[in-house]
């Protein structure tokens, strides 16, 4: 190979690699003893192919911070199984239809109004745990509407930095 393929080559080993920089270092957050995110994930058909196929390798609040579209998480799905993931075409897609459904590009952009939404859609909205959504739906009922980010924060079992995190997509 001439000098210009090997670099062309190795420019391209590293774009390729780029994606999975923050997942390996969300990796080492985990083995320090970060919790999981595992719990963040909205219910539906194919999380559980999604966490048995990706969370081996992956730190899936990483995988699924990426809103992409459906052709995008078809590119990624088909570049992680050319690296190695196993699973039946079906389990693929189950995987990418859950990731589109749940984080594709709309899922990003969508306000989430905290004073309204039922617990369901805090979980896929502002990506809380069930228990921190359920958390949130009882603040509001025993105290009435939230009036800030601020009052938000205040929902005891509620990860404030997620909150801070998702403030963009809240409405009140």
């Amino acid at each position: 190979m001439n000098p210009i393929g090997r670099v062309v080559g190795a420019m391209c080993g590293v774009l390729l690699l780029l994606p999975l920089i923050p997942a390996l270092a969300g990796q080492t957050q985990e083995a320090k003893g970060a919790t999981p995110a595992v719990q963040e994930l909205p219910p539906g058909e194919g999380k559980d192919v999604l966490l048995k196929q990706c969370s081996g390798c992956h730190q899936l609040n990483v995988v699924t911070s990426q809103h992409k579209s459906e052709s995008a998480w078809t590119d990624t799905v088909i570049e992680m199984r050319n690296r190695g993931a196993n699973g039946s075409d079906e389990e693929m897609e189950q995987i990418i239809h859950y990731l589109a459904t749940n984080y594709g590009p709309a899922s990003a952009a969508a306000k989430v109004n905290v004073n309204t939404a039922s617990a369901a859609e805090l979980m896929t909205g502002l990506m809380l745990s069930p228990s921190e959504a359920d958390a949130v739906v009882t603040f509001r009922v025993r105290n009435g509407k939230f009036k800030d980010i601020a009052s938000l924060q205040l929902v005891a079992g509620v990860d404030a930095a997620k909150i801070e995190a998702a403030k963009d997509r809240i409405e009140f």
